[in-house]
């Protein structure tokens, strides 16, 4: 059958020269919700499944934004977001397969433009970047407790003229062993976790 929802959204959203503040609370019934659950056989050592409805399943969270940027150095800028969700199912003790785990994220980042003695050396911008990955303890029958993690990234902007940029990013800093909860490939092959650190050059020239 086909899914339906209705969803109720609240979104507050405030900012001045400095600050910056987005609230969006939300919550979401569904019904004949269409999910997966494993028949308990196999094929070529992966797992078969089966499709099912569920006839009362609630979605409900919190996405919070807050972006600061002091007077005194406004070029620095603060930003750090908020991602909570909670999914029940009513028809089963169990939760709902591949539900994101809760998360915060943190950005800083610094633009160079205004300082001339670190322009004439080609730097536009340094960001710094932590995710936060809490445990996901709300899981389906099959699945399985997904550990919190946190990831770092780092990225360096370089401006050579007006039509040539480039950046130079580490992804993973801390070369962290994970696997997001959301993975369709987590329990294969004893789990598959995502790529470790990497690094990144990115060359842009616009026309």
């Amino acid at each position: 059958n086909i899914e339906y929802s209705n969803q109720i959204d609240f979104k507050y959203q405030w900012s001045n020269n400095h600050l910056g503040f987005v609230l969006n609370p939300f919550v979401q019934y569904i019904s004949d919700f269409i999910s997966i659950s494993p028949t308990g056989s196999n094929n070529g050592g992966y797992r078969e499944y089966q499709y099912l409805q569920y006839d009362n399943v609630e979605l409900k969270g919190l996405e919070m934004n807050i972006h600061y940027h002091p007077h005194k150095l406004h070029n620095l800028h603060l930003e750090q977001s908020y991602s909570f969700l909670q999914a029940n199912n009513k028809d089963s003790k169990f939760g709902l397969a591949l539900v994101p785990a809760n998360s915060i994220k943190t950005k800083v980042l610094f633009d160079f433009n205004d300082y001339k003695n670190l322009v004439k050396y080609k730097l536009d911008y340094f960001s710094f970047y932590h995710t936060y990955k809490f445990s996901q303890e709300n899981f389906a029958e099959y699945e399985e407790f997904t550990e919190a993690y946190d990831l770092i990234n780092l990225q360096l902007g370089l401006k050579f003229n007006e039509k040539i940029n480039c950046s130079i990013g580490i992804n993973n800093l801390l070369n962290k062993e994970y696997t997001p909860h959301i993975s369709r490939i987590r329990g294969v092959a004893g789990g598959i976790p995502d790529p470790g650190r990497s690094f990144n050059i990115n060359l842009k020239y616009e026309f």
